[in-house]
């Protein structure tokens, strides 16, 4: 996993019920939550987050209601986390990647950046 211009960024599998797809991925330490584009949400058919279908998200445009879906999977490295709820959201351009891994994501892991080499790992805690 390499750092880029400043910015965490890795690839990433998502899964859905029957579908999976590879993006690269910016790593957020400063987003909540894991952060998918309505296509990339559409495609893989993901559902509704039944305890949360909508929360409030803060962008550059302000405040919106955004809906939360859930993936089957997501693998980023070697950890794989499953049934993590994700925020449905277009970056706006020009955006270096179109997901973002928030902290519901990387609370569960150990993430481990080393600057001088230009790398990051994500690891099992």
């Amino acid at each position: 996993m390499e750092i880029r211009e400043g910015r965490l960024v890795t690839r990433v599998r998502l899964e859905g019920r029957r579908f999976m797809v590879f993006e690269d991925a910016l790593v957020d330490t400063g987003a909540s939550f894991t952060v998918v584009p309505p296509a990339i949400a559409d495609f893989l058919e993901l559902e509704t987050y039944r305890e949360s279908p909508q929360i409030p998200l803060t962008t550059a445009s302000g405040l919106i209601e955004a809906p939360v879906r859930v993936l089957e999977a997501i693998n980023v490295g070697t950890q794989r986390v499953e049934g993590l709820p994700v925020v449905v959201h277009r970056i706006p351009h020009p955006a270096l990647v179109k997901v973002l891994i928030g902290m519901n994501f990387i609370s569960r892991t150990k993430l481990e950046v080393n600057g001088k080499a230009g790398t990051f790992e994500i690891e099992d805690p």
